[in-house]
């Protein structure tokens, strides 16, 4: 018999049924983001496309024109041919550098000096060559292709009208290294491809640096240019007017240069504090730094032992000598100890206990106050600033600007000292003081020193009666494009508050000086001016010479000029510092004169 089976159901597989809830999710998802792709992303995926075929070539902004304090120009920009070198590529190719040293005649150990010092920058290109000819740039730019990691550049380039006269106020424009980057990232800036080193240049560095622009190129698939798109051009850095006077500076080096003296010159303008000449002797020459020093010549400048380097008058501090007696009478008369009538008995020197502490040059007897200037008599000066004692002495000297720095806006400045209980305040163990030690001070001697830009602004605050400015450099800035002349007001730093009785005393006894005393040799015919003379002993003393100081102003009655000369172990104030003085007042006044001669011929008369 047979036997019919009835057909089995099948069962329906679960996998099939969950294939639609796995693949309709997954379609959605790649169906919604193509949509996102091609109609939402698109402008933006279109323009990052675009990018990765354009790159930007930054383009340096030429650095702000520094004049004079009457227009000329003192330190300009000129286009230069540059060869650069990117660090990274020349250590793969160091064949690359071999061939451009032939090519432009550097000895190859030079160029491998500069790609060293830049190498903390890895793929920044990098000077190593400024100023090549037209025909050795196109040169390397035909053999490119197989110079790997060189390439030139035409770059706006610093130049100084007078590289040696100006050389320590300005400094020096070079490339960063990674102490410039970070002191110019902590002003907020993004640091140039040349910075300042030194001076001005590194003082105004926010103002001189300007706006890189640059262009937007378009390149193939291996980074090559194709096609210039976009430019964008930069904008120069702010132009600085200085207080400087461009002649004066000249004239004021060229007499040390002449003499072959160490030592410097700061000349004042008291009624603002402005820095008519600062010159420090021996100077050297900034084309040196110009496409970077070579380590050699480097080496030179810091092994010469007349230190052509050193700042004289801002970084180098002498014991000021008998131009420290004004501050002395200050003391003194502040103090109740003295009054321009006092006289004061000189049996040639100051006695203790009848023991002679220090010498005075001569046997004066009964000494005034203006004769004992006059005379630089040692006798009155160390009698009173014994009688106001140290902490009065010392007072006076920081009220008059010794002790602290000045101000200025060039950096390395020293405060050097003045020897009261504020500077040996944070002393662990300070020396004992002693009698001799106040007779010191009183005479500019001892442990108390001076700067010479510290003096010449003592020499301003006397010519001003008490009040006085902080010392600078530049007088006005200047918008590069739009022309609009900023200028920089005087900041009033000192007010010694005593009665005009003593001024006119003082500025009587300095007249004096000049007239008939110590600096008679300072006289110029037609001038009425007042100072004072000093020579200090110091411990590294060549022929038994004193360093020659010399501080005044002048004219007397109305200050036009303040200033300070100090030669190095040169000899007596009153043989060497007070001609040169002499000297630079009067080629000052004298250009003075003419310039006013000539404005007032021609401005047209009054109807």
């Amino acid at each position: 018999m047979s036997v019919i089976h009835a057909p089995k159901q099948r069962r329906m597989d679960y996998r099939v049924l969950s294939f639609p809830f796995l693949i309709v999710p997954i379609l959605g998802t790649l169906f919604f983001r193509l949509w996102q792709l091609q109609v939402v992303e698109a402008p933006i995926l279109v323009e990052r496309a675009e990018a990765t075929r354009q790159t930007k070539i930054e383009k340096l902004a030429p650095r702000g024109l520094i004049f004079d304090r009457t227009g000329k120009l003192v330190a300009g920009v000129k286009p230069e041919l540059v060869v650069t070198a990117v660090p990274a590529e020349i250590k793969k190719h160091p064949e690359s550098l071999l061939a451009v040293s032939r090519l432009v005649g550097i000895p190859l150990e030079k160029l491998q000096e500069k790609v060293d010092a830049a190498a903390y920058r890895p793929y920044v290109p990098a000077a190593i060559a400024v100023g090549i000819s037209i025909q050795v740039a196109t040169q390397i730019a035909e053999e490119s292709a197989s110079l790997p990691g060189i390439s030139i550049e035409n770059k706006p380039m610093r130049y100084y009208t007078d590289p040696k006269g100006f050389a320590h106020v300005m400094g020096y424009v070079w490339l960063p290294n990674d102490r410039d980057e970070k002191r110019i990232k902590d002003l907020g800036l993004k640091p140039a491809e040349y910075v300042g080193k030194e001076g001005i240049e590194r003082a105004y560095e926010s103002d001189l640096m300007g706006i890189p622009g640059g262009e937007v190129v378009e390149v193939d698939a291996r980074r090559r240019p194709v096609r210039v798109i976009g430019n964008e051009p930069p904008i120069p850095g702010t132009q600085l007017e200085l207080t400087l006077d461009e002649d004066l500076q000249r004239y004021a080096n060229a007499i040390f240069s002449e003499r072959k003296m160490r030592g410097g010159v700061v000349a004042i303008e008291p009624s603002t504090g402005e820095v008519l000449a600062m010159v420090s002797a021996p100077t050297y020459d900034q084309s040196q730094f110009y496409g970077g020093i070579s380590k050699a010549d480097w080496k030179a400048l810091m092994d010469d032992e007349a230190k052509p380097l050193l700042n004289r008058p801002v970084q180098a501090a002498f014991a000021p000598g008998s131009t420290f007696k004004i501050v002395s009478a200050l003391a003194a008369y502040r103090a109740g100890k003295f009054s321009p009538s006092t006289s004061v008995f000189c049996g040639g020197g100051y006695y203790h206990n009848g023991r002679k502490v220090l010498g005075c040059m001569s046997h004066h007897g009964g000494i005034s106050f203006g004769t004992a200037m006059e005379k630089s008599c040692n006798t009155y000066f160390t009698t009173i600033g014994v009688a106001a004692g140290r902490e009065e002495l010392g007072r006076a000297a920081r009220d008059l600007g010794l002790g602290a720095k000045t101000g200025i806006e060039i950096g390395g400045e020293w405060r050097a000292c003045v020897p009261d209980s504020e500077y040996f305040k944070d002393w662990k163990n300070p020396p004992k003081w002693y009698l001799g030690d106040t007779v010191n001070m009183a005479v500019g001697q001892g442990m108390v020193t001076a700067t010479p830009i510290q003096m010449a602004n003592l020499a301003a605050i006397v010519a001003n009666r008490g009040t006085g400015y902080t010392p600078h450099l530049v007088r006005s800035r200047r918008h590069p494009v739009t022309g609009e002349r900023i200028p920089l007001a005087p900041t009033v730093a000192h007010k010694i508050d005593v009665d005009q009785g003593f001024w006119d005393a003082m500025h009587n006894a300095l007249f004096r000086v000049i007239n008939q005393g110590t600096a008679a040799v300072a006289q110029i015919p037609g001038v009425e001016w007042a100072g004072k003379t000093g020579s200090a002993e110091h411990g590294r003393r060549k022929g038994g010479k004193t360093h020659s100081w010399f501080i005044g102003f002048a004219p007397v009655n109305n200050p036009k000029i303040a200033i300070c000369v100090m030669a190095e172990a040169a000899g007596h104030g009153g043989d060497i510092a007070a001609p040169i003085a002499r000297d630079v007042v009067s080629h000052y006044l004298r250009r003075l004169e003419m310039a006013a001669s000539k404005s007032a011929s021609s401005t047209p008369a009054a109807p």
